[in-house]
């Protein structure tokens, strides 16, 4: 018979079928691991800080808080051992005492924004375990709750005073010209413009790079500083800028009386002694 050829063979199928496209696989939330997400650093920092106070858990504390909560519990324990030669003995820590403890410097920089205040951290997360007792000059003292002595007198009073010998700016306004300014500022929280003037202050001195410490005047022809200077401190303000940083953010930033009647300034705690000893040899940046 006929030969029968080859075998039949049915339509080629072709590649398998494949479901719809699914898009790139989801990215972790910003923030990392046990961190709160990065705050906006733009326009509308009030609600940005409220933001992200609110962007955290209410009922427990995130990873990167429970670290610097035991990091300040510790340190404020070990505060008999740990206090600065400097500091007379039994003198209480103060928050800006916190700039000298590794561990939380490495916590707090890991977990607050630039504009989020440690002070704020504490008084609205770990409250109920560490209290903070305002001394005035911007500064709080730092205490296990429940543990810091019984106020004798006001402390904020003590230093109202105290007057800067060289601030310039304030021309001849009358002291009480003055505390009505401060008075008319918030007293637990700074104001949006004050926010964007110590922002631009600390990264003024973040960048400074000099051997000698950085002046009033070499910070007058920064525009981010004129500009903020501007929204807080307007012309015929009574306050000069120096007496704002002593009054407003003393507990982070220090002034001093320079030479020819200036006033220099630095982080605190960092600024040359009286005698002429100076920290590490820097140069500006330009």
């Amino acid at each position: 018979g006929p030969c029968p050829g080859p075998p039949l063979m049915g339509p080629c199928p072709g590649p398998p079928p494949m479901g719809p496209f699914m898009g790139p696989p989801p990215m972790m939330p910003q923030g990392g691991m046990g961190m709160p997400p990065p705050m906006d650093m733009g326009a509308g920092q009030g609600n940005d800080k409220e933001a992200w106070f609110a962007n955290l858990p209410t009922d427990e504390l995130l990873p990167g808080e429970l670290a610097l909560r035991e990091a300040m519990l510790s340190w404020i324990r070990r505060w008999p051992e740990c206090r600065p030669s400097h500091r007379s003995a039994g003198s209480s820590p103060q928050l800006s005492d916190t700039g000298q403890d590794n561990e939380i410097r490495r916590c707090r920089a890991e977990l607050l924004p630039s504009k989020i205040r440690l002070a704020e951290w504490i008084e609205r997360r770990i409250g109920g375990e560490v209290e903070l007792k305002s001394i005035g000059n911007g500064q709080h003292e730092v205490f296990l709750r429940g543990s810091a002595p019984p106020e004798t007198r006001t402390r904020s009073g003590a230093s109202s005073g105290k007057r800067s010998r060289s601030g310039g700016g304030s021309g001849g306004a009358s002291q009480e010209e003055k505390e009505d300014f401060f008075a008319s500022l918030p007293g637990d929280e700074f104001s949006p413009g004050e926010e964007s003037l110590r922002a631009a202050l600390l990264y003024f001195l973040d960048r400074w790079t000099s051997s000698s410490p950085p002046s009033g005047d070499d910070c007058s022809n920064q525009e981010e500083i004129s500009k903020a200077r501007r929204m807080v401190l307007p012309r015929g303000c009574p306050v000069s800028l120096k007496e704002w940083i002593d009054r407003r953010i003393g507990g982070e930033i220090e002034t001093r009386a320079g030479s020819s009647g200036s006033w220099i300034f630095g982080i605190r705690g960092k600024l040359p002694s009286a005698t002429g000893s100076t920290g590490s040899a820097k140069r500006r940046r330009t």
